[in-house]
Formats: structure tokens, sequence, C-alpha cells
């Protein structure tokens, strides 16, 4: 006899069926893609508010997610729309497409910082696609990433506002009756047709509503009172964010008013090797207190010039910059430095220095000069008149049949005598190194600053004068 089930126990039974089908389904699907390398690609734009020039970085993510290594793997871009988004040189690393590429370890993942930069914004964010590729590669479906770079809109402006004053106790800060009127305030920079003016207010205020953005906005001032000097202000960034309404603009008077200087050495003539020492008088002939001075010496890097340790200069040493004089305070700093090896190529020595403070502006200068002698040689050059006005010696132009003279800058004694041959050319023989002054007999005279620099090469390069009837 064949038994019933109850309806209870039938829709129990079905449901059983049902999910023992369905897990059936799941064990017979495939436990994984298709066999060997597989890369899998994401890209983000790093968020920012990018103009043209930025450094734009994107991170590509890159993941080989198959069971074999990936190999030859190579990075590629294709614009798609907007501003074309140029990569900069040797970005991609050994992703690099004209290189031999990459190999990627089966699950291995790497993340790499990608830069590029727009030259524009007119044509909208840019939209492009970054594509990986290797050898063998089992579903190159997801091998890709498109990205859109967010740039500032095109017309973005923004308003720039601030505040000139003149520091006159060189506090940083202003202070009653020190804001300057009537100053004319300027912006400009690539990109903008014409500069955007401005004139400073009774109260030293300033304002330009509509500057457009750009990364190199740079604000300058003129019709200033005499004498008066700005600091160095960086380029202002202008992207729209308006950080720039209340810009702080002091004028300064210059540290040369203020701050006295002066070098001597202890000797007129050192050897090579030497150690040469030197005092440096430093006043405060000004009124208020001179803090954050420091010496800047041999600022063109010359060398002959006397090698002086940092540390010699003590407190005004331009590591530290701590150097303090009160007003009416005078510092004697005893300094010693190494005539170089080089000292005789020029036939002398120096210590030339700059005396600056960290926020003060034209300090003074102070040298001290002595004598490096042991080498000569000839020093030749040209006497040429500018016949056809171009400011440069050519064919037929040499001063023939003159004679010239060599003295020295101090006492002006003679030093040599050559006369020029038919191409204006002159030798003066087995001269000292050192520096002098030339001289053109007859009715001529040299046109500019008739200084020889008789130096031993390679720092030697002659010498070559216009000259104008006398």
């Amino acid at each position: 006899m064949r038994r019933t089930l109850p309806g209870r126990s039938i829709r129990a039974l079905g449901a059983m069926t049902a999910a023992l089908t369905f897990t059936g389904v799941l064990t017979a699907a495939p436990a994984s893609a298709e066999p060997g390398p597989n890369l899998r690609v994401t890209a983000t734009v790093q968020q920012g508010r990018w103009l043209p020039g930025d450094s734009i970085p994107i991170d590509l993510k890159i993941t080989n997610t198959g069971d074999a290594p990936a190999q030859q793997v190579k990075g590629y871009d294709s614009p798609q729309s907007g501003e074309y988004f140029q990569f900069q040189q040797n970005t991609w690393g050994d992703l690099e497409h004209r290189g031999a590429g990459t190999t990627f370890a089966a699950g291995e993942s790497r993340t790499y910082r990608l830069h590029g930069t727009v030259s524009g914004l007119g044509n909208g964010d840019p939209v492009l696609e970054i594509r990986v590729e290797g050898s063998a590669e089992a579903d190159p479906s997801d091998n890709f990433a498109t990205i859109t770079v967010g740039l500032v809109p095109a017309g973005t402006t923004e308003r720039v506002a601030g505040h000139l004053y003149a520091d006159a106790n060189r506090d940083g800060l202003p202070s009653p009756g020190e804001n300057v009127a009537g100053a004319q305030a300027r912006i400009g920079g690539p990109g903008m047709p014409q500069d955007l003016v401005s004139t400073t207010d009774a109260n030293g205020r300033f304002v330009f509503d509509a500057v457009p953005a750009g990364t190199q906005r740079y604000l300058f001032f003129h019709n200033l009172p005499d004498g008066w000097l700005v600091p160095y202000r960086p380029a202002l960034r202008i992207d729209g964010s308006g950080p720039h309404t209340a810009l702080d603009n002091p004028i300064k008077r210059p540290l040369s008013e203020a701050l006295q200087a002066s070098i001597t050495l202890d000797k007129k003539t050192y050897q090579a090797g030497d150690a040469a020492k030197a005092k440096v008088t430093l006043k405060n002939a000004g009124t208020v207190p001179l803090t954050g001075l420091y010496a800047a010496c041999d600022p063109a890097g010359a060398a002959n010039a006397l090698e002086v340790q940092p540390s010699s200069w003590g407190a005004f040493s331009p590591l530290t910059k701590a150097g303090e004089l009160t007003p009416g305070q005078s510092v004697v700093l005893d300094v010693v430095g190494k005539v170089p090896a080089k000292a005789p190529y020029f036939g002398s020595t120096h210590l030339h220095c700059l005396f600056e403070g960290k926020t003060h502006l034209s300090g003074p200068s102070a040298s001290g000069e002595a004598k490096a002698p042991g080498m000569s040689g000839d020093s030749r050059g040209q006497l040429w008149q500018d016949k056809n006005g171009n400011y440069r010696p050519d064919p037929g132009e040499g001063l023939a049949n003159t004679t010239v003279t060599l003295t020295r800058e101090g006492d002006k004694r003679l030093v040599s005598l050559a006369r020029t041959d038919a191409g204006g050319f002159a030798t003066f023989r087995n001269v000292a190194m050192g520096e002098y002054v030339i001289h053109v007999t007859g009715p001529w005279k040299v046109a500019e600053h008739p200084m020889v620099f008789h130096y031993a090469p390679p720092h030697d390069f002659g010498w070559g004068f216009r000259v104008v009837p006398g």
C-alpha cells in the first residue's frame, strides 16, 4: 500500500530539494578563472585644485590575480577627451613601454605613483585610459582603467588684497603711521596679457577683484618712497581657493643704512697654504636693535678667496644667522682663513663678504685683499674700432700699430708696454698675475672700464677693448 505524506512534509521536502539543487549548482561552478597570469588594474587621481604646470599624481595599482608569473608587463596611456595630459619623462619606471617591461609574481600587487601635466584649462578635464599589458594574459578585460583628472575650471579668478606698510621700526609688524598710500601694486605672470594694477589707499590697502588662475602670479610694487625696498615674495598660486585676501607686505630700509662693516688682513702678501688672519668690524650705527645677522662670504665662488670655516664667525655664521647688535654697539670678529692653492693663479687672495640679516634687506659689503705672488705669463688681447656699430670686433676693425701700456691700478706704476699688430692684437710679455689698467696712446681711449684681468690658465680669457677717439 502506497503511503501518502501530509502536505506540510511535502513542502519541507521541496525546500530541501531546492536547497540541495542550488548548492549543487554553486559547487559545480569553476573554482578559479582561466589558468595563467591575470593582471587587474585600478587607477585613482590624487585630489587637488590642479593647474597647468602642476605635477599631477596618479596612483596606478596592478595585481596579478593569476596562478603564474606575468612577464613583460608594460604600461600605456590613451587620451580620451579634454585637455591633453602629458605624462612626465621616466614616470612609468619599469613599466615603460619602450623598455623590456617587468614581472609580477602570482598574487603580487604593486602601486605606482605616476605624474603628468596639462598645458591649459580651456578644453576641460582630461579623461584618459591607462592600460597594462603582459605576455600570455589569461583575461585582458580588466587590464585598463579610465580616469578623469579634475582641473580648476577655465575662467576661474580670485580676489587678492593686502596691506602695504613701511616697517620703520623693523619689528615686522604694522604700526601707526607706517601705512604707505599712493603706491602702485601690480600682479602679473605667465598667460596674463597685461599686469593688473591697483593703488594703495590712505590705509595702505590694495585690492584686485579678479586675478586669473595660475601657479605663478607675482605681486610687486612701484612708486615707493625713496630708498625703501620690497622683500622677496614667492609667486602666488591662484586656484579659486581664496587664501590671498589679507597679504601682509612690509617694505624695509636697507640694512646698509644701519650696519657698518670693514675687513682688514694681517699681511699684505701670502703664499698658498698660509693661514690669513682677518679682523672684521661690525657696528650698528642705527637706532634699533639688529638681529639675525650673518656673514655671506665669497658670493661669486672665486677660486682665490680665503677658505674660512663657518664656525669662525661665531653667532654671525651663515649656518646659525644669530648675530645681534644693539644701537651703537660694535663687535670685532677675529676670523682665520686658509690661502687657497689657486691664489697665485690670480696673483691675489681676498676675503669678500656681504653682511645680511634674516629679516633685513641689502646689507653692506666689505673686502680685505692681499697679494699672492709666484706666477707670471704673457697677456694677449685686441683693441678694435666698432666701425659698423654692432658692438663686437669684426674683420678689419682691429686698431693697428698703436702703443698700449699696462699700469698697476693703485699707484699707476708702469708694468709693461706693447704695440698692436695689423689685426689690433698686442701681447704684454711675462707679466705677474693680477689686475691692471690698460692705456692707449695717441688719439684713442678705451670706451669701457679699462681693466685687464691677467690670470693663469684655465682662468685667463684674454682681453679685448673697444676704442673711440680720445
